[in-house]
């Protein structure tokens, strides 16, 4: 053998050789790109989330209800069945929220008697104390004493705003004697406000 072939012949042994450790070597290179993406990805999510947090900023504030109304001046003196009297309130709205206005079911503590069972309650709008106390009365809702629910005035009042309501109490044409010359019970008229979604 020349001494040209047997040198050719060496370095391809050594190339044999050699081939598993570069295949090792090619391997874990590999293995050492893949472990790099992950981690990289990897952090990239990690930087993600550390800033999510700044949607914390954002300010969270709660909406506040509140509901004023007049003194009711309204007296039944003199009251038979047939007539109503009615009397001005305004109604303010106090808080930050709008407000649907209701009335509540009207009681009296002085619990049944021929006169309470009787009389109707109506509330509704009036443009001035003048036209209030005429009964001249527009959106009206009537109302019983011990009423199961109260009644939806369909009236819905913007923060700040004010709105004269007009209530009188009245007796039917139909009720008892006994009602109208009885003694008068005091009522408890309320209106409310119930939170109105924007």
């Amino acid at each position: 053998m020349s001494r040209r072939t047997s040198r050719h012949a060496a370095r391809r042994a050594a190339r044999r050789a050699a081939a598993p450790r570069r295949l090792l070597l090619g391997a874990l290179g590999a293995t050492g790109a893949i472990v790099l993406g992950v981690l990289a990805g990897g952090g990239t999510f990690a930087l993600w989330t550390a800033a999510a947090p700044a949607a914390a900023a954002i300010t969270l504030q709660a909406g506040s209800a509140g509901l004023t109304a007049t003194p009711l001046q309204l007296s039944a003196a003199g009251l038979y069945p047939g007539r109503t009297v009615w009397a001005p309130t305004t109604a303010r709205n106090t808080g930050t929220t709008p407000l649907a206005l209701a009335v509540d079911p009207v009681k009296s503590p002085t619990g049944a008697t021929p006169f309470t069972t009787s009389v109707a309650i109506t509330v509704g709008r009036a443009a001035s104390a003048a036209d209030c106390t005429a009964g001249t009365v527009s959106a009206v809702t009537t109302t019983g004493i011990g009423a199961a629910t109260g009644s939806d005035l369909h009236l819905t009042l913007l923060p700040g705003a004010s709105v004269l309501l007009c209530v009188g109490a009245g007796l039917p044409q139909a009720a008892p004697a006994a009602a109208a010359g009885g003694a008068a019970s005091i009522l408890l008229v309320t209106i409310s406000g119930t939170q109105v979604r924007r």
